[in-house]
């Protein structure tokens, strides 16, 4: 059985009902959103590509079960492109996380540059005044010029690096910098994101593995 004999350009709902008669399940999509989607409908083409690469394209098509993944992905995708408002508005949800996570970035940074900056001027000469005591004077010496020099080079290293992150986030949150940076265009879609097994076996005949879903988009359960 294949997609086309379906139809042209079967909807997801048809696909869902093809697949229940089929194969006993369907998908759930009450409990998608776009990046479940989105990460199931990767996982499911490398679990398919697997099968193709393992057994070839024409020994796959012959398998009920490489079928039925091959329908919940064509399913997935179909509900994707018939929900297009709602990947604009999770596009913009993810866009401020990922905002957000860049700032956060530039804070971790702040925080490497102050504790260099406590090495330099707190540690290091408590440090140097014992070596002074308990080794000596040439040695004390010694380490200040070796030592002293990497924290004062590390510490405008760190500080150089933390003012380009920060103009870069600031570019990307939309904020004007002295130096704007072309940061590029958006990505279309969200990355995938991680979630949980899909319901779908892959098993025997194929050593496949299973594709990742959210929240058992694929039910288990059979039709009466």
């Amino acid at each position: 059985m294949r997609l086309t004999d379906m139809n042209t350009k079967p909807s997801a709902t048809k696909i869902n009902k093809v697949m229940e008669s089929r194969f006993g399940n369907k998908i759930d999509y009450n409990k998608l959103n776009f990046g479940k989607a989105y990460g199931l409908a990767n996982a499911l083409t490398e679990s398919l590509d697997k099968i193709k690469n393992s057994h070839g394209i024409h020994k796959a098509e012959t398998n009920p079960k490489y079928m039925h993944l091959l329908m919940v992905r064509e399913g997935i995708h179909k509900w994707m492109v018939e929900n297009k408002q709602q990947l604009i508005q999770e596009s913009e949800m993810g866009r401020s996380q990922a905002i957000l996570a860049a700032k956060d970035m530039v804070d971790s940074v702040q925080d490497m540059l102050e504790d260099v900056s406590e090495m330099a001027n707190e540690q290091m000469p408590a440090l140097l005044d014992t070596i002074r005591d308990q080794i000596g004077m040439t040695e004390a010496e010694n380490f200040k010029a070796s030592v002293g020099g990497i924290l004062e080079t590390l510490q405008a290293s760190i500080s150089s690096s933390r003012e380009q992150m920060d103009m870069a986030a600031r570019a990307l949150a939309g904020e004007q910098t002295d130096q704007p940076m072309d940061m590029g265009p958006e990505a279309d879609m969200a990355p995938p994101v991680e979630a949980g097994a899909v319901d779908v076996e892959v098993g025997d005949e194929f050593d496949a593995t299973e594709p990742a879903a959210g929240d058992d988009a694929v039910g288990r359960e059979k039709r009466d």
